[in-house]
């Protein structure tokens, strides 16, 4: 069972609850026994912190780092298979894409092999960009996220997190 600050003293942690109890034996969840209700606090939260940081340090948020990271894993991506990747709905996407141009982080290209697609890439500019944003988050991620948790628990935090996200894809229809 998984304790933590949002579960009141007391409570039980997370709890399954039957997904079809009869009426006369129907038990009303507290909202913070709800795991999504905890997982969309902890991503608010951390969220927060760490757009405080990178707007302060590089002007930019974190939606804007999501989708210049993946353009510097996968580059000369298409903008279908960057929104593919990043779950970012199309027209805010695009407007994320073109201040990374405008900034000079990344440059748009039309596909040799598709005249009608571009190709996106980073710049040596938004390379240092993403450098500098990945020491921060790594910084803010192990010294504040993680800075109370050992090895061990990193690691299994990490695994049950994959198989959770494995479940939901398996469970979930096609995008």
């Amino acid at each position: 069972m998984l304790h933590s600050v949002f579960t009141p003293p007391g409570a039980r942690g997370i709890q399954c609850a039957d997904p079809s109890p009869r009426p006369e034996t129907a038990v009303t969840k507290k909202l913070e026994t709800y795991f999504t209700y905890k997982l969309d606090l902890i991503k608010s939260e951390a969220v927060r912190q760490v757009n405080e940081l990178y707007r302060k340090d590089l002007g930019l948020v974190v939606r804007d780092l999501r989708v210049l990271r993946q353009i510097g894993d996968a580059p000369g991506i298409s903008v279908s298979a960057l929104q593919a990747a990043t779950f970012i709905e199309k027209t805010v996407l695009s407007k994320v894409v073109a201040r990374l141009i405008e900034l000079g982080l990344v440059e748009r290209a039309i596909s040799p092999r598709d005249a009608r697609a571009f190709e996106l890439t980073l710049t040596a500019k938004g390379r240092k960009v993403r450098e500098r944003a990945d020491r921060i988050g790594a910084a803010h991620e192990q010294e504040v996220m993680f800075g109370d948790f050992s090895q061990e628990e990193l690691d299994m935090l990490d695994g049950l997190l994959d198989k959770l996200m494995q479940s939901l894809r398996r469970s979930s229809p096609a995008r």
